[in-house]
Order: C-alpha cells, then structure tokens, then sequence
C-alpha cells in the first residue's frame, strides 16, 4: 500500500496533535471538495479525521494519488516554510500547486 502522510509520523516528529488532526482535515476536506477521495476515504472523512488518520491510496482516486506522490512532499514543505502547519489557509496552498500541477502536466 502507498501511504503518502499518517498523522502518527507527524506526531511522533514533535507536531502537536491538535496541529496535525487540523491539517488532515484540511487536506481530507480538499481533496472531497475535488471529488478525489475513494468511497472508503469519503467514509473516513465523512467519520471524522483524528490522530490516527492516514492519507494512503485505498483513500484517495487514481488522479489523487498521482498528485500527491508528486506534490504532496513540496506542499509539506511550502507550509511548514510559511507556518501554515495546521491552518484552514492550506487550502489556498493546495488550490495553487494543484493548478500549476494541472498547467504542466496539460502543458508539457
């Protein structure tokens, strides 16, 4: 199975839990709002996200997973250098890497 995120390693990195629960929700929300989350990843979210959260390929679409393997790691990054971690504001982060996402590869 591929696993792209799980709440665990973030906590077990020092990220506060309240933090990481804040920011799979986020992520879950976004991706549901985009219509790339499986059934079984529409019923986790649907569940309500906590600590044990994981944000793996039998969650997401195939269009999901081929995102996040090549973006979720920069998105990290972006919102950890901005102190996003957490914040609803992901959302606007994802909305701009997906679209450049979309731009290159529609436009190779």
């Amino acid at each position: 199975m591929i696993i792209i995120d799980k709440a665990r390693w973030q906590i077990d990195g020092g990220v506060p839990e309240d933090s990481v629960v804040s920011h799979f929700q986020a992520v879950f929300s976004w991706l549901c709002k985009h219509d790339m989350l499986s059934d079984e990843g529409r019923e986790e979210f649907d569940d309500g996200i906590d600590c044990s959260a994981s944000l793996n390929e039998d969650l997401v679409t195939s269009e999901a997973l081929v995102f996040l393997e090549n973006c979720y790691d920069d998105f990290l990054k972006t919102i950890e250098g901005m102190g996003m971690y957490g914040s609803d504001s992901v959302i606007d982060v994802l909305d701009n890497i997906y679209s450049t996402y979309i731009d290159v590869r529609n436009n190779p």
